[in-house]
């Protein structure tokens, strides 16, 4: 039997239902599927059981199964002349044709051990049935749904960093997801470039020198210097921003981001990993957010957000001139962040 077989007993039985297997954890077997529609986890997951697979020299086998041909996938995967072992990489499941989804249940049934047949599906009810026996017989379905918050995001981040055994601390990851995390794609390749071109511990400092300029970092250094009442350096960081071709609209969502943060954490009690699950942000924001409300009031938070949500609709084209709407919301929350 293959390295990569799935024992016959976990075939004997069609009453446990699996559950989602962490892109992290992706490996071969005979019939293994990634779930969702997040390109980067699905890249990262396929990387990982094609290598794995390729270590046994298999013939590589490619099939579209929204243009599928009744017979493709036995005689794919059928012994061969050529391999001992088979990898055959079956694209476009969400939208598979009726002979692919009657094949590809019937061989569920008597999978060859010596093949993996990796199915990808980035979402969506076609496959339904597929899916359904994949979990029952047990077979493995790896979870690449879309990361919708930050907080999934830096998970994300950390898990990338633990499997290459580097050590980011809180600050640079705080830094880092203020540049790079609200795109997992960029996230992605920026804690690659950390891992490839850094050493030791990653602070702040370290990321800083990488992604300083970004205008999500740069939006952030505002919002940081606004809400603590620093509205010469908060307009200072605005200008520079502006003046580098900086958009109004990010700079907005940032200092807007923070208030909306703080108002969130105001009142709560409870830990901050509590907190964090609760209100969908990362234990980290959930601490800063708090040290940072300490300081205001709730008058003048609430005054802040008004103010945020007009700045937004004057850079959105609701005012003549989104440059002045933007230094007009900036200082006015530095001035609110003054009033005890």
């Amino acid at each position: 039997m293959s390295v990569v077989s799935v024992g016959r007993d976990r075939l004997g039985s069609m009453a446990v239902k699996k559950t989602l297997i962490p892109w992290s954890s992706a490996k071969p077997a005979p019939v293994v599927m990634i779930s969702g529609g997040e390109s980067v986890l699905v890249r990262i997951a396929k990387d990982r059981i094609v290598s794995a697979a390729r270590k046994q020299d298999p013939e590589e086998i490619e099939i579209d199964a929204a243009g599928y041909q009744a017979g493709e996938l036995a005689m794919a995967a059928s012994p061969s002349l050529f391999s001992s072992s088979k990898l055959i990489v079956v694209d476009a499941v969400e939208k598979c044709s009726e002979d692919f989804l009657s094949d590809a249940l019937a061989y569920l049934d008597a999978p060859n051990d010596d093949a993996v047949v990796l199915l990808l599906h980035s979402g969506g009810n076609r496959g339904a049935k597929l899916i359904k026996k994949l979990d029952s017989v047990g077979f493995p379905r790896i979870d690449a749904a879309v990361l919708k918050n930050e907080s999934d995001r830096e998970k994300f981040a950390h898990t990338r960093f633990k499997t290459a055994k580097r050590r980011i601390d809180e600050a640079g990851m705080a830094a880092l997801m203020s540049a790079l995390g609200s795109d997992l794609a960029e996230l992605n390749a920026g804690v690659d470039q950390l891992i490839e071109d850094t050493e030791g511990t990653i602070t702040a400092e370290v990321v800083d020198q990488y992604y300083g300029g970004r205008v999500e970092a740069t939006g952030f250094k505002v919002a940081d210097a606004a809400v603590a009442g620093d509205a010469k350096n908060a307009l200072s960081l605005l200008r520079h921003a502006l003046s580098t071709g900086s958009d109004p609209v990010p700079l907005v969502a940032a200092v807007a981001m923070k208030l909306r943060g703080m108002a969130k954490v105001q009142g709560f009690s409870g830990t901050s990993g509590e907190l964090a699950s609760e209100l969908k942000m990362a234990p980290w924001q959930v601490d800063r957010a708090r040290r940072e409300v300490r300081r205001w009031n709730e008058v003048a938070l609430g005054q802040s957000l008004i103010a945020a949500a007009e700045a937004d609709a004057a850079v959105k084209g609701g005012g003549r001139d989104p440059v002045y709407a933007v230094e007009w919301f900036v200082s006015e929350v530095a001035r609110l962040a003054r009033q005890r």
